[in-house]
């Protein structure tokens, strides 16, 4: 049996920073082991005023959680938030044969990576590539196109990407504070591994995440996230019940529009879950539901194994979600090695099917 690894998810964010360590056994089991959290200072709207403060936060915590768990924290995976975020949709094609043959798991690796060759502005860099669907010939679109016959496969992606520096300066901050960040998520890909059932995401849901000063919505539909928006308004700028305050106001509109915009693409959106600060603040769902004219239900984390509460998993929905999302790629070894004999046959097929 594998050793167990344990991963470091760490939330920065205006409001709070917390981190959760997350064990992931032998078998690939998970289990989180500790959870910190306090009030964050240097962050505003999902950026770095002050990054020595940040700095200092991200310290005491990552301590305070070694401390907890007796171990080293390793393994660390940050969140990204903020208005230098934003998404886009792009489509690749492969030709294959022309008589039409058998799709491989390379020729679809080939075609995700067409798709996902994107041309960027030298200040940004791509945080996700999200597969939506894939498509043959003529036909309708597919989920899997593994085995099928075809003469071309064409592949559409969501392409999320971030400014350059704003990933860089979330390095830094981990880097100042003794630490190195394996890798940056987008709070919505970590909220939506902690927050919602596979279901849901299949039937089309938004996620709101509404910090203390911006509001993260996350579209998912068909299983993958389709759409995000960042909205810099939060729990700061309400000032009185939801129902009354104009800013509240003010933002519900623009989410509803939001909607009715994406479902005029041809997505989905049956029902809303909501989280962060302003989550909390009583009425909210409730006003929510009115003005979206949305089934609205407050957010809780599925599947909490360890030690934790409901309430500080619900806190440190985010940090879960990055443990989680990091603990897909630790598999037990036989896993991984019938990938690697799948990966080579394939190859030596592609390779065939390239010459002959």
């Amino acid at each position: 049996m594998n050793k167990p690894v344990i991963i470091t998810g760490l939330d920065i964010n205006s409001s709070k920073v917390s981190a959760v360590a997350l064990e992931i056994s032998g078998a690939g089991h998970s289990t989180i082991l500790a959870c910190e959290s306090q009030p964050s200072r240097g962050v505003c709207k999902g950026s770095f005023g002050d990054i020595a403060e940040a700095s200092n936060s991200v310290a005491r915590i990552l301590k305070r959680l070694g401390e907890k768990t007796g171990k080293p924290v390793d393994n660390i995976y940050a969140n990204i938030s903020g208005d230098s975020l934003k998404g886009e949709r792009s489509k690749g094609m492969i030709p294959l044969s022309s008589r039409g043959r058998e799709v491989t798991n390379c020729d679809i690796a080939r075609c995700i990576n067409a798709a996902g060759t994107i041309r960027l502005a030298f200040d940004r860099e791509i945080v996700h590539r999200i597969v939506l669907n894939f498509s043959i010939d003529d036909q309708p679109v597919i989920k899997n196109a593994l085995g099928l016959y075809a003469s071309r496969l064409y592949c559409e992606m969501y392409m999320i990407t971030a400014n350059l520096n704003h990933i860089q300066n979330i390095h830094k901050c981990a880097n100042d504070a003794g630490y190195d960040v394996k890798e940056v998520v987008y709070s919505g890909v970590a909220d939506g591994m902690s927050l919602l059932e596979d279901s849901p995401k299949d039937e089309g849901v938004m996620l709101l995440d509404m910090g203390a000063s911006l509001t993260e919505l996350s579209i998912f539909s068909g299983g993958a996230l389709t759409y995000l928006e960042i909205i810099p308004a939060g729990a700061k700028d309400i000032k009185s019940a939801p129902k009354e305050d104009a800013a509240f106001n003010s933002m519900t509109v623009r989410i509803r529009s939001i909607i009715d915009d994406v479902i005029k693409k041809g997505a989905n959106v049956k029902s809303a879950v909501i989280a962060g600060d302003l989550a909390f603040v009583e009425g909210v769902a409730e006003a929510l539901e009115e003005r979206l004219a949305l089934p609205v239900k407050m957010g809780t984390v599925k599947s909490v194994h360890g030690n934790i509460s409901s309430i500080e998993s619900l806190r440190a929905a985010t940090a879960i979600g990055l443990a989680r999302y990091a603990g897909i790629q630790y598999q037990p070894k036989a896993v991984q090695a019938k990938k690697l004999v799948n990966s080579i046959s394939n190859k030596v097929m592609e390779l065939f099917n390239n010459y002959f």
